[in-house]
């Protein structure tokens, strides 16, 4: 396997740091520190720390945009809807810093989202949209506001993605049944379109 390039090797540290800490708790000195390298060969590559994240998170925006256009064409509302549930949460599954990263802007309302970041992230939106007004046409969906059933969805997959630890203390706590084991998160994405499609159905 090839040496990954130093502007790869910052995109990596930062968007590690950028999970772990948030943006305003992460410095390009820690970065330049973790890579091994000089704060200016940071600034070769990246003007500043806002132009670093926008690099390490826009193409992961525009990546879940695109995975979701292109799984939620076919099928009628509900197979749609199943779709976008499930490849919402397969990305954030196996994107688990980026998963951090979008849950820390969610708690903030978006306070350090780029404003091109927040464009890739309405398609998503436009797509759900078009999904819900299908099942309206269709007679299977009640009209609902998209935005809800959006934030239900984005913030209990992110949620449920980056909790596992305080979860594991509770289970070792409390001894309801239903608490443990502690279920997949495939296991978690499938319920939770179950029980949205539910909620939609007339």
């Amino acid at each position: 396997m090839a040496k990954p390039s130093k502007k790869e090797l910052i995109l990596t540290k930062a968007k590690e740091h950028f999970a772990h800490y948030g943006y305003e708790q992460t410095s390009l000195e820690s970065v330049a520190t973790v890579c091994e390298i000089t704060k200016p060969a940071i600034y070769y590559h990246f003007k500043d720390k806002l132009d670093l994240y926008k690099a390490v998170i826009c193409p992961e925006f525009s990546a879940i945009a695109e995975h979701i256009e292109e799984q939620t064409t076919q099928g009628d509302a509900t197979q749609r809807i199943e779709s976008y549930i499930r490849t919402f949460g397969s990305f954030l599954v196996t994107n688990p810093e980026f998963s951090a990263i979008f849950a820390r802007e969610m708690a903030s309302g978006g306070a350090s989202m780029p404003d091109a970041c927040i464009k890739q992230l309405s398609r998503t939106l436009v797509q759900l949209i078009s999904i819900l007004k299908a099942g309206e046409r269709e007679g299977t969906f009640e009209k609902t506001h998209p935005f809800l059933i959006q934030m239900m969805i984005v913030t209990t997959l992110t949620s449920y993605n980056t909790t596992n630890p305080i979860r594991e203390k509770i289970a070792q706590i409390i001894d309801e049944s239903d608490a443990k084991p502690e279920p997949h998160f495939h296991t978690i994405i499938e319920d939770l379109s179950h029980k949205i499609i539910k909620g939609l159905r007339c």
